[in-house]
């Protein structure tokens, strides 16, 4: 039997033909999105971060639709097929309390649903020591921007390690391994965000990311009113702020920045140079707008 019919014999649909094969299907209940899997502890955990993710709010996941049996996927004797709504629609920014909401959601469900079991999961870890290696034959350009960062950085990073230190026995959550704003796509007034079947991520990571992302878009008044919707639903002045804090202290935007360089003409160095400086500069915007927040939180409570 081939998937066309397969779909429409589980799913019980209608006029199901191809748009955008093999990922992209059209049926008389509109467009569906396919998904396909070969491991079942990835796919398990997908479902089940977009089934706790979606409870309570005017923001969903991508849910996999149920076959008639109430099964969340169909094998068509190689992968695991899973079905689900899709749009193309831009959410965008401008509502920052559903954006609020759904991140404060999935990080709740990340922490409270035992959603490690019998999974591979990847930990990324900052390499400073790798980084010092690629810097050292940059450092004798004596370009200020190198060596203020360079310096920058180690400090951040014993400051994020002992941010970490207090908070060593907290759980730390497992998350989707890009959360990013161009994933949110609009059906009628809902936020619906389409997510990915990459492995997960234990750690902030992530999140940093997706902050780091918005801040790009909109301005630190916008990114400190999406923490204080995300703190209504994940109240952030526990342990779990000090991690999420530790994860934006945490200088990753070193590798990115190394990167960027070229010494193999003085033009290509300098213009190398002047991309560092901007990347280093719009994370410490970052940290800053952040770190502005959680000392602003503080008062509010002490007041």
């Amino acid at each position: 039997m081939g998937l066309i019919n397969l779909l429409e014999n589980e799913y019980d649909l209608y006029g199901v033909r191809w748009k955008q094969e093999p990922h992209i299907i059209l049926t008389d209940f509109g467009e569906k999105q396919l998904r396909y899997w070969t491991d079942e502890s990835k796919l398990k955990w997908h479902v089940k971060w977009r089934d706790e993710s979606s409870k309570g709010s005017g923001a969903v996941p991508d849910r996999m639709i149920r076959t008639r049996d109430g099964k969340v996927a169909v094998f068509d004797g190689k992968y695991w097929v899973t079905l689900h709504d899709y749009a193309d629609t831009p959410f965008g920014c401008e509502e920052v309390e559903k954006w609020g909401q759904f991140i404060g959601q999935l990080l709740e469900a990340s922490i409270h649903k035992n959603m490690e079991k019998d999974l591979r999961v990847d930990k990324p870890v900052f390499d400073f020591q790798h980084c010092m290696e690629v810097s050292r034959k940059y450092l004798e350009g004596d370009f200020d921007i190198l060596n203020k960062s360079i310096y920058e950085a180690e400090k951040r990073l014993q400051y994020a390690e002992a941010l970490k230190k207090k908070v060593k026995k907290s759980v730390i959550p497992l998350l989707e391994n890009e959360i990013s704003i161009s994933n949110g796509k609009r059906i009628f007034h809902f936020l619906f965000y389409q997510g990915g079947d990459t492995w997960p991520v234990k750690g902030y990571l992530p999140i940093r990311n997706f902050l780091f992302e918005w801040l790009k878009q909109n301005s630190p008044l916008s990114l400190k009113m999406l923490l204080t919707e995300i703190d209504k639903i994940f109240p952030l002045n526990s342990d779990q702020g000090l991690l999420l804090l530790a994860e934006i202290t945490l200088p990753w935007e070193l590798i990115e920045c190394l990167n960027q360089l070229d010494n193999s003409n003085l033009e290509k160095m300098v213009e190398g140079m002047n991309k560092y400086e901007s990347i280093w500069n719009a994370n410490r915007l970052l940290l800053k707008t952040v770190t502005e927040w959680f000392d602003e939180k503080r008062r509010k409570v002490a007041l």
